[in-house]
């Protein structure tokens, strides 16, 4: 594959989609990443389509130039050990992340340690690390989305709560807590923000999707969405601009990743219909947006979630790329 040629042709700079209506999107020639980089997870892109992609397994995140040169943006440090998610704050130059200790520190006699987890912030121009901010009470950060004003909203897998950064501020503070937000393995997971502010989450071992109103005084208005099926580790997620929502399931018992798309969500009298736009995919874990591309990271980490196949690791990695037919439009990621 000419991949300076295939970045050029797909890459646009365009941000958000409405998916027009077409049986599957074309699957696009997948973005093998260099050797050494392990587990994708995070990613996001730029308005001239330039794309970040992070680890679920170390501090390191690529940036992929539209015409196909990929480079190291970030090492990681001791301090951002992951990048379980991205997300671009083009606006103010900011590239916000999750950094779980997802693994652990595998120690000499078999004990594991796991390091507080905390979320970044990143200046685009320079790669300096601007802030490090250690989850409240031990939780741990999953998944992010961002708001207009540059607050940062943060899924919490162990705890039962979405947390809030506000802009200017240092210290993450509880923005939801409710049980419907419990799990007795991994909680919540995925996050999307509309542009009303009600954010979309999903519990990642319980299958469900939440729909979390804002209210002008107290906690947030949580409520399950009724769905046909429980969703199979359901993961990253992105609104569309037509309020569809895409969402990856990434599948760990069956191995069957999926992206997945169900309209009209923020509707609360309209029964959800699940639409499987693609199937087969090892372990999906997050998506962006750009233009008519859907970027997905195929994590490949099922293995190491599985007993006795926690050492077969993949030999290479992948971004998948899928294309949309159709006209069109764009708002932001």
């Amino acid at each position: 594959m000419n991949q300076v040629l295939f970045y050029s042709t797909v890459l646009t700079t365009c941000s958000v989609v409405v998916l027009p209506a077409f049986s599957a999107p074309q699957l696009l020639p997948t973005i093998k990443l260099p050797p050494g980089f392990q587990y994708p997870n995070g990613i996001t892109h730029s308005s001239n389509g330039t794309v970040y992609v992070g680890s679920v397994t170390s501090g390191q995140i690529l940036r992929i130039f539209p015409n196909g040169k990929t480079e190291t943006f970030f090492d990681g440090t001791d301090k951002i050990f992951a990048a379980t998610s991205l997300r671009l704050d083009e606006q103010r130059g900011i590239l916000w992340g999750a950094s779980p200790d997802f693994l652990g520190v595998h120690g000499s006699d078999g004990q594991i340690t796991r390091r507080p987890h905390r979320i970044f912030a990143i200046d685009t121009r320079t790669a300096k690390v601007l802030q490090v901010i250690p989850m409240p009470d031990g939780g741990f950060s999953n998944d992010i989305a961002l708001d207009e004003n540059g607050g940062v909203y943060v899924t919490d897998s162990s705890r039962p709560r979405i947390h809030y950064l506000a802009p200017r501020t240092t210290q993450l503070r509880v923005w939801a807590e409710d049980e419907q937000f419990r799990s007795r393995q991994i909680g919540l997971g995925g996050i999307a923000r509309a542009a009303n502010g009600v954010l979309i989450v999903g519990r990642f071992s319980g299958g469900k999707l939440l729909r979390v109103t804002p209210q002008t005084r107290g906690n947030p208005k949580v409520e399950a969405i009724p769905l046909p099926r429980s969703l199979e580790n359901p993961d990253g997620m992105q609104f569309t601009s037509d309020g569809s929502l895409l969402i990856t399931e990434g599948a760990v018992s069956s191995g069957n990743g999926r992206l997945l798309r169900i309209r009209n969500i923020l509707d609360t009298q309209t029964p959800k219909k699940i639409e499987t736009l693609v199937s087969g995919l090892e372990s999906p874990v997050n998506l962006t947006i750009a233009g008519q591309t859907i970027w997905i990271t195929e994590s490949r980490i099922r293995h190491r979630l599985l007993p006795g196949k926690e050492a077969a690791v993949p030999d290479a990695f992948f971004v998948v790329g899928l294309g949309c037919r159709g006209s069109l439009t764009a708002t932001s990621d």
